[in-house]
């Protein structure tokens, strides 16, 4: 049965792409190609060639020129155009064409008199491109059947939208959106592009190398990309938005409102989130975004890993789901309170319900391949507050100054039931588990210029956290009954725990940016950052008397001090030398640290740190970087690491913590090539990177058939890591072709039951696909990815792989009416185990909405083929997984919408 399903997968795909060529070649398209010049030949870049279809049911068509004045655009055969070729101070020149073959026909510009008494209008290019920035006029590039401004990015040369709303300009990734200028809620591009509609927008702004700060361009680098949305001119002072209601089989629902409200000074946002069919209006990754986003990574791994490994995360992590309620709203504030001084606000609250269940199948790789079967279901509530205010104070064109304030909030409360089987032993485990959180920040930064040579900015920020959680376990055995004190008064064991940590921080940083000359800075900097860290931790066995049983004199339960301080200073110098730049720095660091447990002092120590770093970029053309990134990174760990008592961390699992632990130490390097070509309909990327750790904290392991002991080491064992990535996109008419591969290599040691054992990690994959862009045929997108993973040792080795072809249709036919539909297949292969997993994904919508009404419907299907769940595999250092996790039965809605 599952070979007759792979079989008509390919099958399917092939048709698809059958389909797509039949597409192609009835869609004939003829190429006009030249050059543009000015009446001295020379070349101009940058300019707009627009081809105006002068029937209905054609698309207009675009073409930017390259530095080199080139320029081409595909047209389709046997229709007739009106072409505009229009540059920044030069005559407009426009003239009509119908090809029926390839043709090459240069554009020669002529300047705009300046003689006394003309008239010159002020040109509006369809895109403009100054410095680093792009604008695009999108009237030049919509038909009007745009839903949201997702569409509209489609639409645009250089810009490109993924499924989730995520945007690439040229080929980099948006970072920031903001709206008239303003933040657009925290900035995450995703709200906007999924939420504004279409018909609100004027211009669509792409800012490369942005820095808030206006004056500080040049000077503090920034590789940001944002992207800024001006309004129509009806719409800057003008509310509008769209309502969406939906309804379906089951009781399911939809309420999803988008309220906007702008003028000059005044931004009012208002997005509202109500559904019980499965859709997260803030998933893990928007909140992850919100902390900072994958750029605390390279900032502050530790931070980083801390914050996914939160209890706060735990909620958010789950994207699959039996049973989801979702009730989501975002508030934000932009207010120009005078002509110097601005106050932005948001406010974001999600309350969800959500149901999941999990089953796997474990091998743990000891001498006697212990097996277990496990099933985990939860039943879980999680309400969760992000804020912020800021205050913005500009009162010339040398100062900036603000002030900011954030506040999260989460509380939860989840329900687990477990019940794991191993040969000859069965454990039942109910677990209540109850978090909640409260982060405080404020932060100060005030930014000077006090002539061209000079500039400084001073920061400072203060931090409060406090993170508490209580679990309620309920187990049929005494797990861990010779660690674990359990008094056996029945049949149950009923622990409970209490854990506690709590943050205090402070930092103050000052720089000065000292242009010593044109192509020659320096930026001495220093700073200081404090902080105080307490862990508290409680695991007593609840009596049938509803007294409580210690298991202090087993060693278990913490109360931990951590206080650290970082002195540090150093300078960055940045030099430039025809197309190279180069920034060496390097930074002294001073640490002193003390850690307290249970009123004892257990460390007291200091250590100094050199950190060098280098930076050299290659600016090989306007299209065309290369960038070599070198630094040496120190991180300490957290309270919670440093706590050297036992606490329980799940039925067959303990963990403990180390004093001793010092700051870890790496090296890393990148090297990473772009290139793009509008011309050309090129995007590359390519890159390198190679981590080695000095010194590292690393958990050691004790296994006893299921149960395993774990505890963290301050050690020197060889670690390394090697990544390598790559990706080509090419445009052909209306077809884009993707192909892009990825390779992750490491090699590490670990403590396994006293035995030092060596690993070597191995993931890589590639992917392709194909999109179309017809103008009149249904838009199909089709392609695989394919990924292995090899994990090995001296004992064993693992091999997986993923195979996923996957098909996406867009049609807008008969004028009025859009369909969309997905699929996507699923195969994992375990081949040492001999395990093989299938499943498959699919949805698709029909939405109608008459031309000039406000009114929409919409028919909504997911899970079309109502799978129960998806499956993966995985492998640790001593386990291999084999993992179904459930999903939301086959969903069926109904929606209508009303544009406002």
């Amino acid at each position: 049965m599952s070979f007759i399903r792979l079989k008509n997968l390919k099958f399917t795909i092939f048709r698809l792409l059958f389909l797509a060529g039949f597409f192609f070649s009835h869609a004939q398209n003829t190429q006009l190609t030249g050059t543009v010049k000015d009446t001295v030949a020379r070349p101009l870049p940058n300019a707009n060639i627009l081809a105006f279809p002068q029937e209905t049911g054609y698309q207009t068509r675009f073409a930017i020129s390259s530095a080199e004045g080139l320029y081409r655009l595909r047209l389709e055969s046997g229709i007739a155009y009106r072409v505009e070729v229009s540059y920044m101070g030069y005559t407009k020149i426009t003239d009509t064409l119908r090809l029926t073959e390839d043709t090459e026909r240069d554009f020669i510009m002529k300047p705009l008199s300046d003689q006394l008494g003309e008239i010159v209008i002020k040109q509006r290019l369809a895109v403009k491109v100054r410095e680093d920035t792009i604008t695009y006029r999108t009237d030049n590039f919509v038909t009007g059947e745009e839903r949201k401004l997702r569409d509209i990015l489609k639409k645009l040369p250089g810009v490109e939208i993924d499924r989730d709303g995520n945007a690439t300009v040229n080929g980099k990734e948006v970072t920031k959106l903001m709206v008239e200028g303003k933040d657009f809620f925290t900035g995450d591009e995703k709200l906007g592009v999924n939420n504004i509609p279409a018909d609100a927008v004027d211009e669509v702004e792409a800012i490369d190398n942005y820095n808030e700060v206006a004056f500080l361009k040049g000077l503090s680098d920034s590789d940001k990309m944002v992207l800024n949305i001006k309004l129509k001119e009806g719409k800057k002072k003008f509310a509008f938005g769209d309502v969406e209601v939906g309804g379906g089989v089951e009781d399911r629902y939809l309420i999803h409102p988008n309220l906007f409200y702008y003028s000059s000074k005044t931004a009012v946002n208002l997005i509202g989130d109500f559904n019980n069919i499965g859709e997260k209006s803030f998933s893990l990754s928007d909140y992850i975004n919100f902390e900072g986003g994958f750029s605390l990574l390279s900032k502050d791994p530790s931070a980083y890993f801390n914050l996914r490994n939160d209890d706060f995360v735990q909620f958010l992590n789950n994207e699959d789901f039996v049973y989801n309620k979702n009730e989501f709203g975002a508030f934000s504030v932009s207010q120009e309170l005078n002509k110097s001084t601005n106050l932005d606000a948001y406010s974001i609250v999600s309350n969800g319900k959500l149901e999941t269940r999990n089953e796997s199948d474990f091998i743990y790789l000891t001498d006697d391949e212990r097996q277990e079967n496990r099933t985990v279901t939860t039943n879980s509530n999680l309400l969760f507050t992000l804020n912020k205010i800021r205050l913005r104070y500009i009162p010339d064109s040398d100062v900036d100054l603000y002030a900011a304030t954030y506040l999260k909030t989460s509380k939860g409360d989840g329900m687990n039931r477990l019940v794991s089987q191993t040969p000859g032993q069965n454990t039942f485990a109910d677990t209540r588990t109850q978090p909640q959180s409260l982060d405080f920040k404020t932060d100060v930064s005030y930014n000077r210029q006090f002539s061209y040579k000079h500039t400084s900015t001073v920061e400072a920020a203060f931090q409060y956290s406090i993170n508490e959680n209580d679990r309620d376990w309920l187990f049929n055995r005494p797990v861990f009954s010779g660690i674990i004190p359990f008094n056996r008064e029945d049949d149950t064991y009923n622990l409970l725990q209490n854990t506690r940590a709590a943050q205090y921080d402070f930092n103050i940083n000052a720089k000065h940016y000292w242009v010593l000359h044109r192509f020659h800075h320096i930026y001495p900097e220093a700073g200081v950052e404090v902080s105080h860290q307490s862990y508290f931790s409680n695991d007593a066995q609840v009596l049938n008397d509803q007294s409580e049983a210690d298991f202090t004199a087993a060693g278990f339960n913490n109360e931990v001090l951590f206080k650290l301080s970082d002195s540090y200073f150093g300078f960055q110098y940045k030099a430039k030398a025809d197309d190279f730049i180069f920034k060496p720095g390097l930074f002294y660091h001073y640490y002193y640290w003390t850690v307290d447990q249970l009123d004892e002092r257990q460390v007291g120590a200091t250590r100094p740190v050199l950190l060098p770093e280098l930076l050299v970029e290659w600016e090989i053309n306007s299209g065309e970087k290369l960038k070599l990134n070198y630094s040496r990174r120190s991180q300490f760990g957290n309270a919670s690491q440093l706590a050297n008592r036992f606490r329980l961390s799940s039925f067959n699992s303990l963990f403990a913590g180390n004093q001793n632990l010092e700051n870890q130490l790496s090296h890393s390097a990148s090297l990473f090539y772009s290139k793009f070509s509008l011309y050309r309909g090129i995007v590359m990327h390519a890159g390198l990177s190679y981590v080695h750790r000095e010194q590292s904290i690393r958990s050691t392991t004790t296994l006893e058939g299921i149960d395993q002991v774990n505890t963290l080491i301050y050690t020197d064992l060889p670690e390394n890591s090697y990544g390598a990535n790559a990706s080509f996109t090419k445009k052909l008419g209306d077809y884009r072709f993707t192909l892009g591969g990825n390779l992750n290599l490491s090699d590490y040691s670990r403590i396994i039951n006293s035995e030092l054992l060596d690993y070597n990690s191995l993931n890589y994959g590639y992917n392709f696909k194909t999109e179309t862009s017809f103008d009149n045929w249904p838009n199909l997108e089709t392609g695989l990815r394919h990924s292995f993973s090899d994990f090995s040792s001296s004992a064993f080795e693992s091999n997986f792989q993923r195979i996923t072809p996957f098909a996406y249709l867009d049609y807008d036919f008969l004028t009025d009416f859009i369909l969309k539909a997905k699929y996507e297949f699923t195969y994992y292969e375990n081949t040492n185990q001999n395990q093989i997993n299938r499943f498959q994904e699919s949805g698709a919508s029909l939405f109608y909405q008459k031309e000039g009404s406000a009114w929409g419907f919409e028919l909504e299907a997911q899970n079309i083929f109502d799978i129960q769940f998806k499956a993966s595999n995985s492998f640790s250092q001593f386990l291999i997984t084999d993992q179904r996790t459930f999903i939301q039965p086959r969903t069926l809605l109904f929606k209508v919408t009303y544009k406002l």
